[in-house]
């Protein structure tokens, strides 16, 4: 990864610093598919009015000048569209059109002049996508910025209406748990606080009874917590599906190499019913 360029960079940083939030600050990835438009509403959703979202279209530099140019064209089409999306949710858009490709290694640099990268979910399988290295992926493992991988919502919730927070119970739950706190009480949502007691798990039922106090202390009767037995990739996305949940909230240790094959956020970003927002350590804070 290359380090942050410039201005840009600066002021995203600024406005972080600020108080603005990570979620305030998001690149949205367009493409042209339903998936990519998905992502836009949310991410509108999630900037809100004085957010800032930046939509950007990657064109892959290859071919005769005018299949460059066809594509270009179509892609500020897609824009255009997408600009229109953002704005009927009352947020202003910028608009970005990049010609250098590849896309994954443009979209990531991009994402570290943000707070968020969203995108719509993949549509191959993950194993198709370990093995191109699809975007989703590789944002998911080095996470240049907090990632929202968006589908649509279930019929019986709006975007963020049923949130689910994966709890894995460690020191830094009590931040995550923060967070997806702020996020329900933005949002007027409920929030099921989530914890699977299986083999891997390390479980500390003290902590997760303290915490699920301050949550019911935070939210009253929008507030759930449950401790399910089984392995944490399928507990969260079966439960995901039980709930009607229009959202999961996890954490991400970054984990490279051969320990992310068994990445649970990669896995539930991957096979979860709904949009999974993956958050940074450092996007739990304030």
């Amino acid at each position: 990864m290359t380090a942050p360029r410039g201005r840009a960079a600066l002021q995203g940083r600024a406005r972080r610093e600020r108080g603005q939030g990570a979620l305030r600050d998001v690149l949205c990835g367009v493409d042209g598919t339903r998936a990519a438009y998905e992502a836009v509403r949310q991410a509108a959703s999630l900037a809100g009015r004085g957010g800032r979202l930046t939509l950007l279209a990657v064109v892959i530099p290859s071919g005769a000048a005018r299949d460059r140019a066809g594509a270009v064209a179509r892609a500020k089409r897609s824009l255009d569209y997408a600009r229109r999306l953002a704005e009927e949710r009352g947020v202003r858009a910028e608009v970005l059109v990049d010609e250098r490709g590849p896309v994954a290694k443009v979209l990531l640099e991009r994402a570290e002049e943000h707070g968020l990268l969203a995108l719509g979910a993949p549509a191959m399988s993950r194993h198709a996508h370990l093995l191109i290295g699809g975007v989703a992926t590789k944002a998911v493992h080095l996470l240049p910025a907090s990632l929202l991988v968006a589908r649509r919502p279930p019929a019986k919730a709006a975007f963020g209406e049923r949130i689910i927070v994966a709890n894995d119970a460690l020191e830094s739950s009590d931040a995550l748990l923060s967070f997806a706190i702020r996020l329900a009480r933005a949002r007027k949502a409920t929030l099921v606080m989530l914890h699977a007691a299986g083999a891997e798990s390390r479980f500390h039922p003290t902590r997760i009874a303290r915490q699920s106090e301050d949550l019911g202390r935070a939210l009253g009767e929008r507030s759930r917590t449950y401790v399910i037995p089984g392995r944490a990739k399928n507990v969260i996305v079966e439960s995901a599906a039980q709930e009607d949940a229009s959202l999961v909230v996890i954490g991400s240790r970054r984990v490279g190499g051969v320990r992310a094959l068994g990445s649970v956020s990669e896995r539930v970003v991957h096979e979860a019913p709904c949009s999974v927002l993956v958050v940074r350590p450092e996007d739990c804070r304030g």
